[in-house]
This record gives structure tokens, sequence and C-alpha cells, in this order.
């Protein structure tokens, strides 16, 4: 080290000066990072368990709390509808006992629609997923495969979607279980 600090015959002033700025402009930014912080997201902190952190549940929150799945052994486990240009609508929700689940699609004005789904279903601690999609002109009701017989539960998840580009339209898609 002695033998480079002899090697250094002047510092020159323009260098001291680019080094000067370079440390006050690194001072300023990280007293406006720690002063602002980093985070301000409005969710939940991923640190908190379960149901914590959830700004609906604190005293004087505005926030409606989050809607839950439904839960259904028959009949219609969920609707959802939307509007707009390439609208989708997704219904989801747990059904107890699943013995034949159907997807029902509606569309105005009367276009392709493009359905996803997938069911995620349980039984004495083995679990079965099932996915799939089709391209359908609504209106459409149509059976889905259980990946697994004699589930105990099965998640479904279904999303539509609009597939005209030109112009608004409506959509409409619904779970329903059993006979």
């Amino acid at each position: 080290m002695k033998a480079f600090v002899g090697q250094i015959k002047e510092i020159k002033p323009l260098y001291l000066i680019a080094a000067a700025v370079l440390i006050a402009v690194l001072l300023i930014a990280g007293i406006v990072l720690f002063a602002v912080g980093g985070d301000q997201s409005d969710g939940p902190d991923p640190v908190l368990g379960i149901g914590e952190g959830d700004a609906s549940s604190l005293p004087g929150s505005r926030r409606p709390p989050p809607r839950q799945a439904p839960r259904v052994r028959t009949g219609v486990l969920d609707v959802a509808r939307r509007e707009g240009r390439l609208a989708v609508a997704q219904a989801r929700g747990t059904i107890v006992s699943p013995s034949r689940i159907r997807i029902r699609v509606s569309a105005a004005p009367k276009q392709t629609v493009t359905v996803n789904y997938q069911l995620g279903c349980f039984r004495d601690r083995r679990a079965k997923v099932g996915r799939d999609s089709y391209r359908t002109r609504p209106p459409d009701t149509r059976a889905v495969t259980l990946p697994m017989s004699g589930a105990t539960s099965c998640i479904v998840t279904v999303s539509a979607q609009l597939t005209k580009i030109k112009g608004e339209g409506r959509i409409k898609v619904a779970v329903i279980s059993g006979g």
C-alpha cells in the first residue's frame, strides 16, 4: 500500500469534485429510500399468517372483505358475468362429494368463446388435477370429466373469454354440480 501511495504525485481537483458529487448523490438516495420506505403495497404482509394483514378486518376500514369461494353439494356453484371488449368471466368454488360437473356459457352478441377449466379433486390424502380448454359458440352446457372418481371434494375454477375483437360484449359462465 505504501508503495502505491508513494507513486501518487498530485491529486487533480476534477477527480475530487466527481467523487464528492457521487458520494452526495448516494447519500441523498439512501436517505430518501430510508425515509419513504420501499414497501408501499396495500396487500397483506407476506410474513403474517393466514388472515392476518387483511386490511378489511381492521377497525374503521372502508374496504369490503373479499368474497369467499362458494361451497355446495348440488346445484349452481357460482355464476360470473363480465362485459367489455374481450371480457373474461371467472367462476370458482368447492363441490362436496361431486358426482357430475357441468359448465354453462352464454355470450351476447353471439360469438365464439374460449373456456378454460381446472379441477383439483381430493380423496384420502390423495389429489388429482384435471384441466382442459375448449372453444364453443354459446349458449352451451358441457359436462366435465372428473379427474378422480369418488372424490370427497373438488375445487373448480372456470374462466370464459370473448374472442370477438370488434365492439363490446357480455359473457356469463356458471358451474353446476350434480344431476
